[in-house]
């Protein structure tokens, strides 16, 4: 299953704040205000809502992607 462009831009702004990646301004703001991203000291984190947003879209693109730590 295709991801719509919202889900598709959100799964790459929240990508590029786990891989430390440079993100455009705009992405990231949007990530922050729906609660998936949030900013502390200058660092980006991502949220439990945020890896759990992740991983439901990753589902969807039939993508697995995880942190070392979610993996059992």
């Amino acid at each position: 299953m295709a991801l719509s462009k919202k889900q598709g831009r959100r799964l790459g702004a929240i990508l590029s704040v786990m891989f430390r990646e440079e993100t455009p301004r705009e992405a990231v703001n949007e990530v922050i205000s729906e609660g998936f991203v949030e900013k502390k000291d200058d660092i980006l984190e991502i949220k439990d809502k945020g890896l759990d947003e992740k991983n439901r879209l990753c589902t969807l693109a039939g993508l697995n992607i995880k942190y070392q730590k979610e993996r059992k």
